[in-house]
């Protein structure tokens, strides 16, 4: 792949690069991080899953492993459930030979989208942002709307009453899948499998609700995020 001028006027996000051939993963590494991308890497199966288990990722990016049928058992056991802290539906990225039976596997084993593994690195950046876009296009709607608080979620911005809410990437999350939906109670388990996809402590559910709390508070959102004890939150008040 070519190299590419750093940019960071698209969307950065949290990605799982798994490739055994130790250079080209590199490449890929550095120029994601040069995107502002944060990545994590992995050289085989086991490794891949672990990561997936206590770590927040956006798009698993499936390179070629050191079995040549590993990625595709990797990619069909995801899509199955088969490993009950990963999301089956977890957008993924195969990177492989550009052949027509190579390409037609991948995508019979549930990848999101193809790209040879000689495809420019302007490309890839391209496709990948399209990815992600596409898989949370499709869950929810573009613009959410609960009261005064208005979420634009193409945009990745918030406002309550007109005053933009500045939220991180978690707190954003948490937002939009409240306001969705907002008497519905979530429980802690049920935002960490939605928004962190993975494993996570109660405490750290806790306190991200509460910061998000408090920057709704801050822009004017009162009696927000209700605590219904034993059971969970919602955005509003549960009629």
């Amino acid at each position: 792949m070519t190299s590419s001028t750093s940019s960071r006027a698209h969307e950065q996000h949290t990605l799982l690069l798994a490739a055994a051939d130790d250079a080209w993963r590199a490449f890929l590494v550095e120029q994601l991080d040069a995107d502002g991308h944060t990545v994590y890497e992995a050289d085989r199966p086991a490794g891949v899953l672990e990561k997936l288990s206590c770590q927040p990722v956006d798009v698993l990016l499936l390179g070629e492993l050191a079995r040549p049928a590993d990625a595709g058992w990797l990619l069909r056991s995801l899509r199955a459930g088969q490993h009950g802290r990963v999301h089956p539906g977890l957008p993924v990225l195969t990177l492989g030979a550009s052949d027509e039976l190579t390409t037609l596997r991948a995508y019979e084993s549930g990848s999101d989208h193809h790209v040879p593994s000689d495809t420019g690195y302007l490309v890839l950046r391209a496709v990948l942002a399209a990815v992600v876009r596409r898989a949370f296009e499709e869950l929810t709607p573009r613009y959410l709307r609960a009261g005064e608080i208005q979420v634009d979620v193409a945009a990745r911005s918030a406002t309550v009453a007109g005053t933009i809410v500045h939220l991180s990437r978690l707190e954003f999350e948490l937002l939009v899948k409240f306001t969705a939906d907002p008497v519905r109670v979530f429980s802690k388990d049920e935002l960490a499998r939605c928004v962190w996809r993975c494993q996570i402590s109660g405490r750290t559910v806790e306190s991200h609700v509460a910061r998000l709390r408090s920057r709704l508070s801050a822009a004017g959102a009162n009696d927000v995020l209700v605590n219904t004890w034993g059971h969970g939150w919602s955005l509003t008040r549960p009629r």
